[in-house]
C-alpha cells in the first residue's frame, strides 16, 4: 500500500458519512487569523501563519467555511459558537466529508475551475486508506495527511507535498515509519528502495514523467495493484513489453501460480537496469529462479542471453572500430548512421525476450549482426585507406628526400667543376 496523494482539495461526499453543514458565504473580515496570530502559541498560530498563502484564502474562503463559527467576532466564546457550526479541529474520519462538502458540489467547483473533479472521495473510499477509515482506523491517510491542512497550495506548485517532484517523500512520511507500518505488516523501506530504481534515477536527471508513487498506486484510490493487473499497470508506460508478455507462456503460468507479472522478475519498488544478465545462470539471473540450466526453459533462456551478448559485443565492437577511423580523420559519418539500425535491433530483441521465444530473439538479433558487421567491415576499410595514404606519404616524402639530397650532390659537383674566379 502506498500513501494517498490526494489532489488539491477534490474530496466527494459519501452517503455514509455524516452529513456536513453548508458552507458559511465568505465573511468580510477573517478575526481568526488576526486573534491566533496575536496568541502566539506553537499549536494555534503556525496554522493561522500558513493561512494567509492557502489557496482557498486566495479563492475567498475564511477559517469559518471549515471549522465553522463567526469570523467576524473577536469574543473566543462568540467566535466558538457551536450554534454556528463551530467544530474546532476535526477528527481524520471527518475530513473528507469535510474537504468533500465544497470538492463534491459540481456546481459549487465550477465557481472556481469547471476543469476539477468532483469524484475524488467516492474514490477516496475505495482505496485502503479509505476502507481502513470506514472501519475506524484514524491511521491512515485522509485529505490533510497529503495535502496539508492551512497552507494548502495547488498540486502543480514545487511547494507542494503532492507535487510530481515531492509525492514520494510524502508517501514516505508514513510508508517510512517502521512502527506505523508494523500492525499492518507493510515493509517500511519501500522508499529507500526505490531511491535504488531506475525510476527515481531518471527523476533525478530531470525526467518528470518517470514514475513516482502515485504513478502506480494511484492519487485518492491508491492501493496496491492485484495479481492480474500488475502488467497492466506497467502497460501504460512499457506498453510493447506488456503485450508480447500476455502472448508468451508465462502469463497464464505466473497468473495459476499467483505470481504478478512484470514484478516478478524486475521488482516493484526497487526496479533495477536489466542486463543479459537476467537470462543467464549467476547471481543475477531472474530465469535460474524456476528454470534449470538443462530444462527448456533455461536452455532458451541461455540461448537468448548469447544472442543477445553477441549483438552487444558486435556493435560495441563496431562503434571502437569507428572512433579509431574517425580519430584518424576519416569520414565515417554514414557508417556511423548505420550503426543505428543495429541499435534499434538490440533494443527490439530486447523487448521479444518478453515472448519468451528465443527464435524471436534471433530473428531480431539477426538482423542487427549484419549491420554492426557490415559497420565494421566499412570502418576497417577506411582504416586500411588511411594506412594505404600514409603509406603514400611516406613514399612521397622519400622521393622528395631522395630528389633534395641528388639536387644537393649535384650543386656541390658543379660548385668543385667550375673554374676558379679570376
Amino acid at each position: 500500500m502506498v500513501a494517498l496523494a490526494l489532489l488539491w482539495g477534490t474530496l466527494p461526499a459519501l452517503a455514509q458519512a455524516p452529513s456536513p453543514a453548508p458552507v458559511p458565504a465568505p465573511a468580510v473580515t477573517n478575526l481568526c487569523v488576526d486573534c491566533h496570530l496575536a496568541v502566539d502559541d506553537p499549536k494555534i498560530s503556525p496554522p493561522a501563519r500558513a493561512f494567509a498563502d492557502d489557496l482557498h484564502a486566495r479563492a475567498g474562503l475564511t477559517c469559518a467555511s471549515c471549522h465553522g463559527g463567526d469570523p467576524s467576532q473577536s469574543d473566543q466564546e462568540k467566535a466558538h459558537d457551536r450554534s454556528k457550526g463551530f467544530l474546532g479541529r476535526p477528527s481524520p474520519a471527518a475530513v473528507p466529508a469535510l474537504c468533500g462538502k465544497c470538492h463534491a458540489d459540481a456546481a459549487l467547483m465550477k465557481r472556481f475551475n469547471p476543469s476539477l473533479r468532483v469524484d475524488q472521495v467516492s474514490e477516496y473510499w475505495t482505496s485502503e486508506h479509505g476502507k481502513k477509515l470506514r472501519t475506524g482506523d484514524q491511521n491512515v491517510a485522509e485529505c490533510a495527511s497529503c495535502h496539508g491542512a492551512h497552507g494548502i497550495v495547488h498540486v502543480k506548485d514545487l511547494r507542494s507535498p503532492v507535487s510530481s517532484g515531492k509525492i514520494a517523500q510524502t508517501c514516505n512520511t508514513c510508508h517510512g515509519d517502521a512502527a506505523k507500518m508494523g500492525p499492518y505488516h507493510i515493509p517500511a523501506d519501500v522508499y529507500a528502495k526505490y531511491k535504488r530504481s531506475v525510476h527515481f534515477q531518471a527523476r533525478e536527471k530531470g525526467d518528470a514523467s518517470a514514475p513516482t508513487c502515485n504513478s502506480c498506486h494511484g492519487n485518492h484510490g491508491a492501493a496496491p495493484p492485484e495479481v492480474g493487473s500488475v502488467a497492466n499497470v506497467c502497460g501504460t508506460c512499457h506498453a510493447t513489453f506488456a503485450e508480447k508478455f500476455k502472448s508468451s507462456p508465462h502469463a497464464e503460468a505466473f497468473l495459476s501460480m499467483g505470481l504478478p507479472a512484470c514484478v516478478t522478475c524486475h521488482e516493484n519498488h526497487e526496479i533495477v537496469k536489466p542486463t543479459e544478465a537476467f537470462l543467464g545462470s549467476g547471481k543475477e539471473s531472474r530465469c535460474a529462479s524456476c528454470h534449470e540450466p538443462d530444462s527448456v526453459g533455461g536452455k532458451a533462456a541461455a540461448e537468448m542471453q548469447r544472442d543477445l551478448g553477441g549483438l552487444v559485443r558486435e556493435t560495441d565492437q563496431a562503434r571502437e572500430t569507428i572512433r579509431r577511423a574517425a580519430e584518424a580523420g576519416m569520414e565515417v559519418s554514414k557508417i556511423r548512421f548505420e550503426l543505428l539500425q543495429a541499435d534499434e535491433a538490440l533494443t527490439k530483441a530486447r523487448a521479444e525476450v518478453h515472448l519468451f521465444r528465443s527464435s524471436a530473439v534471433r530473428a531480431a538479433t539477426g538482423s542487427g549482426l549484419a549491420v554492426a558487421r557490415s559497420a565494421r567491415r566499412g570502418a576497417d576499410k577506411a582504416l586500411r585507406e588511411r594506412d594505404y595514404r600514409q603509406r603514400g606519404l611516406f613514399l612521397s616524402l622519400a622521393l622528395i628526400v631522395v630528389s633534395i639530397l641528388a639536387l644537393l650532390a649535384k650543386i656541390r659537383e658543379r660548385s668543385r667543376s667550375a673554374p676558379p674566379p679570376p
